[in-house]
């Protein structure tokens, strides 16, 4: 068998999977069922590396009756059959099938088994878009793993790809302290057998790192990975490629965050070449670490200054995913950068209302409440919205984020000396993180003054960034109002005439006649309609601290 070569090291890898094709189709051939399932424990990394259409062929001989008492054939060949895309159905009903044996006590299933296809179900369920289930799988999973005897956990690759896959799995679905965990188990496994696992587990390890804002972290497990004798596989590489556009990103370094994101859809269809990875991207596969994929595409979008294209981009790949695109886990995980799209296109209300809808209660909610508000020139608000995250547990990205808003808050209006402790506070987080977006997202005028304060604080460096500014709407760069033209627009909403504004204001219509020409003018409209219609959709009205 051959396969097309996408990496550097795909020419081992191939010779991997021959090694162990070798012998797994030695056992088919001779019909030697139990040696098959064994085959499997000991290669199934390695086995789905090759053709996913050869495997699926050569499971296929295996009776009915055979694949009744050997679950783990099964969970190869319903995983297998998945990644062929006319046959996805197929491949559903086969996973589920193997995951059906996991509910039955007396089938005398080995531990190794159990450990497989629950990793399996775990996929399963964050391919569909369904993350409480998968990590309850992930975690159910990883139990039967240390539940292993040492001598079946010792020496066997498989269960320290297990360990590097689960944490994968549980890092997509926002269980970042277990997937720690399930890396740093991950990296202990892998001393007893080299560094043969090692290269998956640091791909974890930068993809965990660059989602919780870990930048240095995230470059060492990049360079760890790809310095590894071992070659990665291709789930491996998309999180990879995947960890090294957020690390650009993080930079505001959009050019190379898609390059990378480009190499990370290659990889995704690496058999077939450039030109099915793209087709790909409109239908949809299941391919693992779909939803982070989908986030930073629509972030490459909003660094690189296009707002209205990467809204669109991320709407388009949701609704590609079919039923999984539209659950309730997918659009909470949308919501934080739907709303900061809204607001980069001038949007505050429409980015209100997803965060109240999608996003909930939560440390992200918060933190874009709180964004909205500043956006509003609501500064009180602002800090309303964070007050309930002094206790929360937040990832660096998010303590960086709510800080910055704090910061920009409070540089409205408080004393000097709080100001400077927590100006002092965000200058050494982000000394140590080294993170550009969280500063990004603020509205432009308190970019400048956040700006001014670190450089005073003596973080200058930090926002000395050629690339730096604010990628949010600016609102208060609008024409602004004069406080008598906000009061008579106001009034115009109540009273149609001028007359009757005239005498709520106390002021003669020629003033009011004079003042709605010049309203009429900063807001580009000819009738009250379409001022008032404006002064709503631009919170004109709203009362500003």
């Amino acid at each position: 068998m051959e396969r097309a070569i996408n990496t550097t090291h795909d020419t081992e890898q191939a010779a991997l999977f021959a090694a162990a094709w070798s012998r797994l189709d030695a056992a088919l051939t001779s019909e030697r069922y139990d040696d098959v399932a064994e085959v499997i424990r000991r290669h199934w990394f390695d086995l789905l590396s090759g053709p996913a259409h050869e495997l699926t062929v050569a499971l296929e001989r295996v009776p009915a009756h055979e694949l009744d008492r050997r679950p783990l054939i099964v969970a190869l060949l319903g995983r297998s059959t998945l990644t062929l895309a006319r046959r996805r159905v197929h491949g559903l009903r086969r996973m589920g099938q193997a995951g059906a044996a996991l509910d039955r006590p007396a089938h005398g299933m080995r531990g190794l088994d159990r450990a497989i296809i629950q990793t399996n179900q775990a996929d399963l369920h964050r391919m569909l878009g369904r993350p409480d289930r998968a990590r309850t799988s992930a975690r159910t999973a990883l139990a039967e793993l240390e539940a292993l005897p040492d001598a079946e956990a010792r020496g066997n690759e498989t269960v320290g790809g297990l360990y590097a896959q689960l944490a994968a799995c549980l890092l997509d679905t926002g269980a970042d302290a277990d997937a720690l965990d399930a890396a740093e188990r991950a990296l202990l496994h892998a001393q007893t057998l080299g560094d043969s696992a090692a290269p998956a587990i640091f791909a974890t390890l930068a993809g965990l790192n660059a989602t919780t804002g870990e930048l240095a972290s995230a470059r060492e497990n990049i360079h760890a990975a790809r310095s590894q004798g071992r070659p990665l596989r291709q789930e491996d590489l998309v999180l990879l490629r995947l960890a090294e556009a957020m690390v650009a990103l993080d930079e505001l370094d959009a050019t190379a965050a898609q390059a990378h994101l480009f190499e990370a859809e290659v990889e995704a269809d690496s058999e077939a070449g450039v030109e099915a990875a793209i087709q790909a991207q409109a239908e949809a596969p299941p391919t693992a670490h779909w939803m982070p994929a989908i986030l930073i595409a629509g972030m490459v979008e909003l660094v690189g200054g296009y707002p209205g294209r990467g809204l669109a981009r991320l709407e388009q790949s949701a609704r590609a995913r079919g039923p999984e695109g539209r659950t309730d886990a997918a659009r909470r995980a949308l919501a934080p950068l739907r709303a900061v799209l809204q607001c980069a296109l001038g949007n505050p209300d429409a980015a209100a209302a997803i965060l109240d809808r999608d996003a909930g209660p939560s440390v992200v909610g918060c933190i874009g409440h709180a964004r909205l508000e500043l956006m509003r020139g609501r500064h009180g608000a602002a800090l309303q919205q964070l007050r309930p995250l002094s206790g929360s547990v937040m990832s660096i990205r998010q303590q960086a984020e709510a800080s910055a808003l704090e910061a920009a808050a409070l540089l409205r209006f408080s004393t000097e000396r709080r100001t400077t402790a927590v100006v002092d506070h965000l200058g050494a987080m982000l000394q140590h993180s080294r993170l550009l977006l969280p500063l990004a997202l603020l509205p432009a005028s308190d970019l400048l003054r956040v700006s001014a304060a670190l450089t005073t604080g003596g973080y200058g460096e930090l926002v000395a960034h050629g690339r730096l500014r604010s990628l949010l709407y600016d609102l208060e760069a609008e024409d602004p109002l004069t406080p008598r033209e906000t009061a008579v627009l106001a009034t115009l909403l109540e009273h149609p005439s001028h007359a009757a504004i005239a005498a709520r204001l106390n002021v003669s219509v020629n003033t009011v006649k004079s003042q709605l020409r010049s309203v009429y003018r900063k807001l580009g409209v000819k009738t009250r309609d379409e001022a008032i219609a404006i002064a709503l959709e631009r919170h004109l009205l709203t009362e500003r601290d």
